[in-house]
């Protein structure tokens, strides 16, 4: 957090767009005490000393702008402070103006940055009311100077020259660093704009090819046990093998549209952020032995070998959740025995990284991920592999693993040459070893 956004107030903070409109005021507001500083600086050169009633004048003027920061700072509101703000300026520019001249004042160049000031607003009912504030100053010292209700002016004859240039550059200064950081700032607001529309345009095409190959991952299933429970129901007694056969791709039809129903369930918990997660110290054998069981048989049936190199770590300790970090293992594990070929390797091996934290890398020798599609791979709305039903579950697990590894306070990613086979990877911060 640097200085400005420090005077951003704190629950704002995370919206980029409120931020940045925020930054901008206080750049502004801050910008004219700073001008108005080196005014100060400059009249003491110029004229030598200064009387009591002009250096509380310009210490008024210097802090009244930063006042105005602290005030939106603690209310939030942008308004509130301008208001404020301008209502302080005019003020203060009034008093200076009658103590110096009235209506032919050399103060007045300074309504300029009020002026400058009321173009933020961006409401009309303030920005007409502030106006008229600012128009019966005006008339208030044009009708002291013309009805002789004027102080001698502690301004000598002698230093208006000077005074007067110092006031028209310091004026120019004011109105044109606080536009400038105004104008910069509501561009920066409406580039932001511009990319969340667009960003929203794509998540909503992504969305639609989304839901469309969603609705045939769901609909395969369904049509197998309905059809499946048709034929038991229409073709009378079948032979016991076919009814046996019959029976069990029904139970593996619904058991693979429960999974499919109970990923879109779990995303759905993850990106809520209802997914309570403990994390505690957790030994490398602790998650990498019962995912090789589990995955064992499955490898076998595909012909695929499965080779575990991470026995060097197993005593190892990661802070992680014992169960999560298990799912995410058994995930990439699955997906590595399922798109792998026949008489392929899937390797489970550690290694320790800076953090420190320890990598957990599951290889395998599959067919790979092609380059031009590996950054939708983690896409939460990607439609990558569905376009003809490579990935079976919609493509859910890498966007769940990614996302509970993220509460984890770990990282996920992947290296994959097309052809060759693809290394996913996880890491976690590393605990200790144990009986070290």
């Amino acid at each position: 957090m640097d200085y400005f956004d420090w005077f951003v107030p704190p629950d704002l903070r995370d919206e980029p767009r409120v931020r940045t409109r925020h930054r901008g005021i206080t750049k502004a507001l801050l910008t004219i005490s700073l001008v108005v500083t080196l005014m100060l600086l400059a009249v003491a050169l110029l004229r030598g000393r200064l009387s009591p009633a002009e250096y509380t004048l310009f210490a008024v003027c210097i802090v009244t702008p930063v006042l105005g920061a602290l005030l939106i700072r603690a209310t939030a509101s942008i308004t509130l402070g301008l208001v404020a703000t301008n209502l302080g300026g005019i003020l203060i520019v009034a008093v200076w103006a009658f103590l110096s001249g009235g209506i032919l004042s050399i103060a007045l160049p300074a309504f300029l940055a009020n002026i400058a000031l009321l173009g933020t607003f961006g409401n009309v009912p303030i920005l007409l009311g502030m106006g008229a504030v600012l128009a019966a100053a005006l008339v208030f010292l044009y009708l002291a100077t013309t009805l002789g209700w004027m102080p001698v002016s502690m301004v000598a004859a002698s230093d208006l020259p000077g005074l007067m240039l110092t006031s028209m550059l310091g004026s120019a200064a004011i109105v044109v660093l606080a536009g400038y950081f105004l104008a910069r700032d509501r561009a920066l607001v409406k580039t932001r704009l511009h990319d969340a529309r667009r960003e929203a345009e794509q998540s909503s095409r992504a969305k639609a090819v989304f839901l469309r190959s969603m609705s045939q991952e769901f609909r395969a299933p369904l049509d197998a046990i309905l059809g499946l429970a048709e034929s038991l129901r229409t073709e009378g007694q079948l032979p016991e093998p076919d009814r046996l056969q019959a029976l069990q791709d029904i139970v593996t039809s619904g058991r693979y549209l429960g999974d499919l129903l109970g990923q879109l369930l779990e995303m759905s918990r993850v990106e809520a952020g209802d997914l309570s997660v403990r994390i505690e110290s957790v030994s490398v054998a602790e998650v990498v032995a019962p995912c090789l069981a589990i995955l064992g048989p499955v490898a076998r049936g595909q012909r695929v070998v499965l080779r575990d190199e991470a026995a060097a770590y197993a005593e190892h300790l990661i802070w992680a959740d014992r169960v999560l970090v298990r799912q995410v293992l058994l995930n990439l594990l699955s997906n590595a025995v399922k798109f792998n070929r026949p008489d392929g390797g899937v390797t489970v091996s550690c290694q320790p990284v800076t953090g420190p934290c320890l990598r957990i890398l599951v290889a395998d020798t599959g067919s790979g991920i092609p380059k031009s599609r590996q950054r939708e791979l983690f896409e939460p709305l990607s439609s990558f592999g569905l376009e003809k039903g490579a990935i079976h579950g919609g493509g859910l697990g890498l966007v769940m693993s990614k996302r509970l590894i993220e509460r984890m306070r770990g990282r996920i990613g992947f290296d994959s040459i097309e052809g060759l086979g693809s290394n996913f990877w996880i890491e976690l911060p590393l605990a200790e070893t144990s009986g070290a």
